[in-house]
């Protein structure tokens, strides 16, 4: 080597770093992404509900750039999944048929749900047309008291045409048992007004419970639609889960439970608890009105035969006082015989040839007497003033007799119109009780 040759250099030292710091650091933050998915795999294998229970946990990983440690926290899947039972943050193979059998528990709940829904619109539907046949039944029994009103006032207006057929004008005078007739005629017209009336509620009653089955049975087969293929018998699996009634729960317009099955449950109730009162009503009703029919019934015939006793009692009278008429009749008449066989034996025969000696007034014994003037005998005035006596009498005891026979012939006359009224009021009497008891017995026993 030339002496003249320079030493050779020692070369350079390297830098710290050679690569461009751009470079670098886009590898860097390649291997921190890297790790931070790697830790985010790791996490998401743990439970997500021993993630909720606890404190988010958090990993380290490290910081090339800076040389120090930096935390992540790991992100939340969220709870979607979760509810359906999965266990991991993603969707595992039987995702389908998880969501399949959680469509069906959901729709098997609803459907049992809208299944309790109609069997209690249905129950209660069957509950109305139970009570409309009750007012059914009660409307038959009101419509058979009914007729048998409307046939006493027939039998009351017969009651009182047949009592016009009694003979003569003073037995058809208005009596006590005219006015009963009059007041059970007004009686029974009130009371059968009253029904009438009542008739009227009951039908309305009725079309309004028609009406009430109607709408129960139309909410009940809209509810049924969703229920067609719901198992009618069979416990429900072990994973469905046992809500409460939704009876018991608040309307909703898409649930079970909607506003309008509330509205016609509620109607159906009002109307239930309307038929109900109006029942009660109609029994009470009809027990007092048979109670006053019968009572009016039974005052009218009571007066009726109070009536046929004062008249049997009158004709009693009336024979007995005819008969003492007759006696009396044939004792004047006795009398009269008695009277004209004196009369005829004053008078004396009819020719003067007749006479005894000792009736004559020329006689010798007369003749005799009567020579002094001033002396006369009575035996003439005597005669004449008998003859007056018994001819007064005789016209007086005619004119007894004539009057005895008028009176015995009004006392019987009156009799034979007592009896015939005794006659057409017992006639009334019978056809009130062969038309009208039965059927009122009848009605109050039905």
């Amino acid at each position: 080597m030339k002496s003249g040759a320079q030493p050779v250099r020692s070369a350079p030292a390297a830098p710290l770093t050679v690569g461009a710091q751009k470079w670098r650091d886009e590898s860097l933050r390649s291997i921190q992404r890297a790790q931070r998915l790697v830790l985010q795999s790791h996490m998401d294998e743990l439970h997500s509900a021993a993630r909720y229970r606890r404190a988010p946990l958090t990993s380290t990983f490290t910081d090339y750039e800076s040389g120090t440690l930096g935390k992540i926290r790991p992100k939340s899947t969220g709870a979607t999944l979760h509810s359906l039972g999965m266990n991991g943050p993603f969707p595992p193979p039987a995702l389908r048929d998880q969501s399949a059998e959680a469509s069906i528990s959901m729709a098997g709940e609803y459907m049992r749900s809208v299944r309790e829904v109609e069997g209690h619109l249905r129950r209660t539907a069957g509950k109305v047309t139970q009570e409309a046949t009750k007012l059914q039944h009660q409307q038959e029994r009101l419509e058979k008291l009914l007729r048998s009103f409307r046939k006493a006032l027939l039998v009351n207006q017969q009651s009182t045409d047949g009592r016009t057929f009694r003979p003569s004008v003073k037995e058809t005078v208005k009596d006590g048992a005219d006015l009963l007739l009059c007041h059970e005629k007004k009686g029974l017209t009130e009371l059968k007004q009253t029904l009438e009336t009542m008739l009227r509620d009951t039908l309305t009653q009725q079309q309004a419970l028609a009406q009430s089955s109607r709408q129960l049975l139309n909410c009940a087969f809209e509810r049924s639609r969703v229920i067609e293929l719901l198992p009618q018998h069979g416990s429900p699996s072990a994973t469905v889960h046992h809500s409460p009634s939704p009876l018991s729960m608040k309307p909703d317009p898409s649930g079970p439970y909607t506003p309008e099955c509330r509205d016609v449950l509620e109607a159906s109730a009002a109307v239930l608890h309307k038929s109900q009162q109006l029942r009660e009503n109609m029994k009470q009703l009809m027990c007092d009105a048979i109670i006053k029919q019968t009572t009016l019934h039974h005052s009218v015939n009571e007066g009726l035969l109070k009536k046929i006793t004062e008249t049997t009692n009158l004709q009693h009278h009336l024979t007995l006082s005819s008969a003492a008429t007759r006696q009396a009749i044939s004792r004047q008449q006795r009398q009269m015989q008695c009277a004209n066989y004196s009369h005829g034996r004053v008078l004396g025969p009819l020719s003067s040839a007749d006479l005894f000696c000792r009736e004559r007034l020329d006689r010798p014994v007369v003749q005799v007497y009567e020579r002094h003037q001033s002396s006369c005998l009575p035996e003439s005035s005597l005669l004449t003033q008998g003859n007056a006596m018994l001819k007064q009498h005789l016209d007086f005891a005619e004119k007894a007799v004539e009057d005895l026979q008028v009176a015995r012939l009004q006392l019987e006359d009156d009799t034979c119109l007592k009896q015939a009224a005794a006659g057409v009021d017992s006639a009334v009497v019978r056809l009130r009780r062969r038309l009208v008891l039965p059927t009122c017995v009848q009605v109050a026993n039905g």
